[in-house]
């Protein structure tokens, strides 16, 4: 402990020069919400050959809404864990609460290779979501809490990005075990266990952030939410808009690649390429995020990327007939639906103070995802009715509307300092 104070002391002495405990902060934050995105989409890869292995032969023709469940209890999982971390986060602290929900998630995704029905892999992967969940806000806070006022969008933007590098990730890795050896879809989640090993090596070297233990030693800096319940409430929306949309179009990418082509060795490899590419534009969408909320502002640049995800749904699954072209188009696809999400590591945390922030922004990261859940279901619903996925997913797009509305409400924060 002594020597994370004294770190953190050399820190502010000099608030705009960076350190090697900011670099550490980062980095360790990044590995961590790496391991969240290759554990998030380690199941959308499989979720086709695990649910056709363990669904009966009769229910196969149901495949969709099975998967549609998956996804959902996933989410549920994570709304859970999400909330109830982010409370704990600004009880016991950043450092412990991030620990925690990494050997959790971590060890319910191992078990879930172990699932021999879908109601056991249903039942590990709510459990795995509450502890990706729980992850987030306390990693976000502790890279805002330490970084450099005049740096920390940035950074938050680069790690808001390591969770589309875990789709990278999984992508590569099921197009090595799943495409080129036909391996079973068990393996991706027995690589899930690795956070774990690597929080047990890096734990004791993790700190705590100094203006967390500053906060919660001080009483008068005693605060509660209901004090931020307007732009709670308001924030929670924009959220809702952005989660509910992306689930609703976005987890069918692998799936959806698969109904254009008709070999099934060659729809794993479809389903990887077209997870890697979405992926890679997701990176440079999220770093793209903190700096163009720079420039912009964090109102302006959260409208560009919603507005471009409701112009490039209708073309990637309307327009776009052949699979090359579909994978191809998941690089801007990527950019503008996934690098959305550059705007919880960057706006969010502005906007309340340390005592609740780990509180705050994980309710809003996390709490949508209690109407998230019902975005796959929903985009199944309307897949069946419509007889596709492309006016099932043009219409969900229309949901981010909400978002570009409902951000003119909240305060722009751009060239203000964190609050204490």
């Amino acid at each position: 402990m002594q020597k994370t104070i004294r770190a953190t002391a050399v820190n502010t002495s000099h608030p705009d020069s960076l350190t090697r405990q900011h670099w550490f902060v980062l980095a360790i934050t990044m590995v961590l919400w790496m391991f969240d995105g290759y554990e998030t989409y380690a199941l959308l890869l499989t979720i086709g050959p695990s649910l056709h292995e363990l669904l009966p032969r009769s229910e196969l023709h149901n495949l969709s809404h099975f998967a549609a469940y998956l996804i959902s209890l996933t989410l549920f999982g994570w709304a859970v864990g999400g909330v109830l971390g982010g409370l704990i986060g600004d009880r016991i602290g950043r450092r412990a609460t991030m620990i925690g929900a990494v050997v959790l998630y971590s060890i319910f995704t191992g078990t879930s290779a172990l699932a021999h029905s879908w109601q056991i892999l249903a039942l590990t992967r709510f459990l795995t979501g509450i502890g990706l969940g729980a992850e987030w806000g306390v990693g976000a806070s502790l890279l805002q809490e330490v970084w450099p006022e005049k740096l920390r969008t940035r950074a938050a933007g680069v790690l808001q990005a390591a969770f589309s590098c875990g789709f990278v990730i999984a992508s590569v890795l099921w197009l090595i075990i799943g495409g080129a050896f036909g391996g079973s879809w068990r393996w991706l989640y027995i690589v899930g266990i690795a956070p774990a090993i690597f929080v047990v090596i890096t734990g004791r070297a993790i700190p705590e952030s100094e203006p967390w233990t500053r906060a919660t030693s001080n009483a008068s800096s005693a605060v509660t939410l209901r004090a931020y319940l307007r732009t709670l409430i308001i924030a929670v929306i924009i959220s809702s808009s952005i989660t509910v949309a992306f689930w609703a179009i976005s987890s069918w990418v692998p799936t959806y690649v698969a109904v254009l082509v008709h070999n099934p060795r060659e729809a794993v490899s479809y389903a990887g390429w077209a997870g890697l590419l979405f992926a890679i534009g997701e990176i440079f969408g999220c770093v793209s995020f903190g700096w163009l909320a720079e420039s912009w502002g964090r109102r302006w640049t959260l409208v560009f990327f919603l507005a471009g995800s409701i112009l490039i749904t209708p073309v990637v699954f309307l327009l776009v007939k052949g699979a090359p072209l579909f994978v191809l188009l998941q690089i801007p696809n990527g950019f503008f639906t996934g690098g959305i999400y550059g705007w919880y590591a960057v706006h969010p945390p502005e906007l309340f103070p340390t005592r609740i922030r780990s509180s705050a922004i994980s309710i809003i990261f996390n709490s949508a995802r209690f109407l998230a859940m019902l975005g796959p279901i929903l985009s199944s619903s309307l897949i069946a009715f419509f007889g596709g996925y492309g006016i099932a997913a043009t219409i969900a797009s229309s949901i981010f509307l909400i978002g570009i509305v409902a951000i003119f409400f909240l305060p722009e924060t751009k060239g203000r300092p964190l609050p204490a």
